[in-house]
């Protein structure tokens, strides 16, 4: 990075304080994970805590809470202020949220907002006058001051209390000091301020002032305007969001943070600050962070200028497995500083902030393209291979649609395999499908249209067939709505043809568990002095395709690079078991991490004696699982946790080694207990 990190400030803001800036310190090794394996789990731990928590949230019963009410639909949020003084000590929250809106469509003479029973109503007006209000389950009701037709606008004021502690805003501390913070998705905003709490209508801009004990630095989304002394012992935070928000997005983090300082230069020159607000005692660690210009700088080359350039980007540390995407500020776990996750939170500020889905049937549209982003960062920072590496990683063979059907059910909204893994393939094929041109033309078209707003999976698919001219309809019953994955068996034969050679090629659909696949795929006929490409269009059960090539044939491939979520198998008379790869591989076990055992997979491009044995973090061997002549293609082997002796070992980092000829890859797998 050409900048580097600025500055590092120990804050602790004082009227008239002085910074104190210091360097920072390299990154110690902290053990031996790839970076990549790193994200995945990352990305896993984000998707089961979201889970988790999910839990919580069924058992408060989540029925209705992603429908509007009719009400909503007649008026159009414009902005919001929102006044905040958070006391950890009495774990109260006081607030008063100011609601600017435009009628639509109908006369109203009320308005509802969103808001938990946890928090109580202490007072609400309506064009500055108190008035009356009723309350419904999430719902508040507030009585306006007057009827207001279609294009009036409306002000209301809603001044609130009570403790909003929840799977959505936690009093946590670290190192004996607060450290509080929220996490909205997919409707936790409710529980801590009155909003119309849906992703079709983003405020057009924000205001955001948090009060707090002066030795904690509140951080939340857009520009810092300003700090105020409200009275001794406290300070006010003045951050002003210029840029349209959907409710989920907003957030609020405050602990004594230490704040580096870096920049990225936009596109047109200019620079954005990026500020990153870290636990005191991680910020050796937080050095990682100088990818992030780059990784901003890439990201805005291939889909648009990072979208909100004007204000900010940033981490914040909070005490939480993963990342959330919160609008300009990304919120960390404060142990987390692997690039993949960074790339993944950094994406949603495309895909899901500038983007949002609009509601969370369509989450796929955030977190598939933000899994997505993961392999696109590593094919612009190491090459193509990279690339195909992460997608392989993201690789989900099993049933559910991409589409969920019951947004009411956060587990299956945020469900890893399908809305991380499955969902990122999507961006994946249909780039391939597509072509580089067309698709990321396609995308910044999307990102373009929609941005600072919502869409649906309707129109993405509406944006990419009119700039690809391809009726995608197929693609997007079968990929999105529908389930499972095609399993191709093909077979084929070659002779002599005048001066070149006829090839014969039979491709079978042999899926049982759902329907036929309607896709292009490539096919690679291996000759005697190279391969030699062709495209085929497949839809029916079984289908026959003729080519011609110059040379004597030597093998046939169908989706050499793996474009399609598929399995394949050349099921030749003569023996093939199938494609294989250049090299063996360890692939890596699945779940991980597990308990009581897990599945190690690895693939060998040909019949070879290897070794697969399972060591503990100081190197000692646990176990030997193989240690034989292992057949070419795929190959799994399970590990119930136990060591040589069939004693169950410890919950912990162990570590599956796989050697043979000219071979030795290891990859980290943690058993919990």
């Amino acid at each position: 990075m050409a900048a580097g990190l600025l500055a590092l400030i120990f804050s602790v803001p004082a009227a008239g304080g002085n910074d104190l800036v210091a360097p920072l310190a390299p990154v110690p090794d902290r053990g031996p994970w790839t970076g990549q394996y790193q994200a995945r789990q990352f990305r896993m731990m984000e998707a089961q805590t979201k889970s988790r928590l999910a839990g919580k949230r069924m058992a408060a019963d989540l029925t209705g809470q992603d429908k509007a009410t009719a009400n909503m639909d007649f008026y159009d949020v414009h902005f919001y202020g929102l006044d905040l003084e958070l006391n950890p000590s009495t774990q109260i929250l006081q607030g008063t949220v100011q609601v600017d809106a435009a009628v639509v469509g109908s006369p109203i003479i009320s308005l509802d907002l969103n808001l938990q029973d946890n928090m109580a109503v202490l007072e609400v007006r309506a064009g500055g006058l108190a008035t009356g209000f009723s309350r419904s389950a999430h719902i508040l009701t507030i009585n306006l001051d007057r009827q207001y037709l279609p294009g009036e606008q409306v002000s209301v004021a809603v001044d609130y209390a009570g403790n909003p502690e929840s799977e959505d805003f936690g009093w946590d501390t670290y190192g004996g000091e607060p450290l509080i913070w929220t996490l909205s998705e997919p409707y936790g905003a409710r529980k801590w301020w009155p909003c119309k709490d849906l992703n079709t209508d983003k405020a057009d801009s924000m205001d955001i002032n948090v009060t707090v004990p002066d030795n904690l630095i509140p951080v939340s989304n857009g520009l810092l305007d300003e700090v105020t002394v409200p009275a001794p012992g406290q300070h006010t935070y003045h951050w002003r969001e210029r840029y349209p928000i959907v409710p989920y997005l907003v957030a609020v983090t405050a602990h004594p943070f230490m704040v580096l300082h870096d920049q990225y230069q936009s596109l047109l020159g200019g620079p954005m600050p990026l500020d990153y607000y870290i636990i005191p005692e991680w910020v050796d660690e937080a050095v990682a962070f100088d990818i992030v210009p780059n990784m901003i700088g890439a990201f805005a080359a291939a889909f648009s200028e990072y979208p909100f350039v004007n204000e900010k980007y940033g981490h914040v540390h909070f005490p939480w497995g993963g990342g959330m995407e919160h609008q300009t500020m990304t919120s960390l776990g404060y142990w987390i500083y692997n690039h993949g996750i960074i790339a993944h939170e950094l994406g949603h500020q495309w895909f899901g902030d500038l983007v949002t889905c609009a509601d969370f049937r369509h989450i796929w549209l955030n977190e598939g393209f933000a899994t997505w982003t993961e392999a696109y960062w590593r094919e612009v920072s190491e090459g193509e291979s990279a690339y195909h590496d992460e997608m392989a990683l993201a690789r989900y063979l099993g049933p559910g649609s991409i589409f969920v059907e019951n947004p009411s059910n956060s587990s299956v909204i945020f469900d890893y395999d399908l809305t991380y893994r499955k969902a990122s393939w999507v961006p994946h094929m249909l780039r391939h499908i597509l072509g580089d041109t067309d698709f990321f033309f396609a995308v910044r078209q999307y990102l373009d249209l929609y941005g600072h707003d919502s869409a649906t999976t309707e129109q993405l698919q509406a944006v990419l067939e009119d700039v690809s001219g391809r009726d995608l309809t197929a693609f997007f019953q079968q990929w999105i709505y529908g389930e499972f994955y095609p399993i191709y068996d093909y077979s084929w034969d070659w002779w002599s043809d005048g001066g070149g050679y006829r090839v014969s090629l039979r491709v079978e659909q042999s899926q049982s568990q759902t329907g036929l696949f309607t896709m292009p795929l490539d096919v690679r006929i291996q000759t005697s002095v190279g391969p030699v490409d062709f495209v085929i269009e497949n839809s029916e059960q079984i289908q026959y395709y003729h080519f011609q090539v110059d040379d004597p044939v030597t093998a046939i491939l169908l989706d050499p690079d793996h474009w399609v979520l598929r399995e394949a198998w050349d099921r030749r008379p003569s023996g093939a078991e199938g494609e294989l790869p250049g090299a063996a591989r360890l692939v890596g076990n699945v779940p991980n991490p597990f308990n009581p055992a897990t599945e190690i997979r690895f693939v060998l491009p040909d019949d070879q004696a290897v070794r697969l044995a399972v060591y503990d973090v100081s190197g000692r061997l646990v176990k030997t699982l193989v240690d034989e002549l292992r057949p070419a293609g795929d190959n799994a082997v399970r590990w119930n946790g136990t060591d040589r002796t069939g004693r169950s070992v410890a919950a912990g980092t162990y570590f599956a080694r796989l050697t043979g000829a000219g071979l030795s890859e290891v990859r980290p797998m943690a058993l919990v207990r």
